[in-house]
């Protein structure tokens, strides 16, 4: 989703910066314990006359935005790009801070069936050289598993929160669509953000990130070392246990349904 965005002239998506939960939040924490010096130091030393103000959330938003802003722009957007993002997965429990940053933001949200997700954190298990932790038969694995269905849970949760309270601006779509229809998938996003959909551009833009044209594989060669691994859905038939697939249920089985994974 990031790579399509990114492929159109108007739009410059890059990933991952990670500005809310390695940035804004520690920086939150330093701000906090300097502000309560502050204080502590106006109270014993000036009897409370304070010569600086108390630093409060403005000032924080004010550093983060600038500090996102100015990273962003590293890639010198040319004057046609109309929308500068970011792509990272934990930004979806910081959406309202993100709208706090940027009221004009606009969101996308991509999802993907659970069971894909724990066969591709077990993929990438192994590429972080954890192999043990995902082995075929171990209680490990299983909890693996259940962890990645509760992050998904965590992930997917707050995201419908955010959209029925803020109808409108964000753009939901799904990875197995994106795999059957690319280019119907890609004119929506480039219609949410108001910016050319013509068939050229998104034919264009769907040859250039298309996942032979990243890999250098048809869809369903799977590379066992590369990020980009297989490029297909439903990988998780077959392959995953019993037991597996009941901690799948367990923890995401009833947000898993209403998205239509049964």
């Amino acid at each position: 989703m990031q790579r399509v965005l990114d492929a159109h002239p108007q739009i410059q998506c890059s990933g991952e910066g990670h500005f809310i939960e390695r940035f804004s939040a520690p920086l939150a924490k330093i701000m906090r314990h300097y502000s309560e010096h502050r204080t502590l130091v106006a109270e014993r030393v000036y009897e409370g006359a304070a010569y600086y103000p108390p630093l409060v959330q403005a000032d924080l938003d004010r550093i983060v935005r600038a500090f996102i802003t100015e990273q962003l722009m590293t890639r010198k957007p040319g004057p046609e790009v109309q929308w500068i993002g970011d792509k990272t997965p934990r930004y979806t429990g910081s959406l309202p801070a993100l709208l706090r940053l940027f009221p004009s933001a606009r969101f996308f949200n991509i999802l993907r069936d659970p069971r894909d997700v724990a066969m591709a954190r077990m993929h990438q298990a192994r590429r972080a050289g954890v192999a043990e932790r995902v082995a075929e038969g171990t209680a490990e694995r299983i909890r693996f598993v259940r962890e990645g269905g509760e992050d998904w849970l965590k992930c997917v949760s707050p995201v419908e929160a955010f959209t029925a309270q803020h109808p409108g601006i964000l753009h939901s779509l799904k990875y197995e669509d994106m795999l059957t229809d690319p280019a119907g998938e890609a004119s929506k996003m480039f219609r949410f953000l108001g910016v050319r959909h013509d068939d050229d551009l998104v034919a264009r833009v769907v040859a250039e990130t298309s996942f032979e044209a990243m890999s250098g594989r048809k869809p369903g060669e799977e590379h066992p070392s590369a990020f980009l691994r297989k490029g297909v859905a439903g990988d998780w038939i077959g392959k995953l246990e019993p037991e597996a697939l009941a901690a799948i249920e367990e923890t995401c089985g009833r947000l898993m349904r209403a998205h239509g994974y049964s």
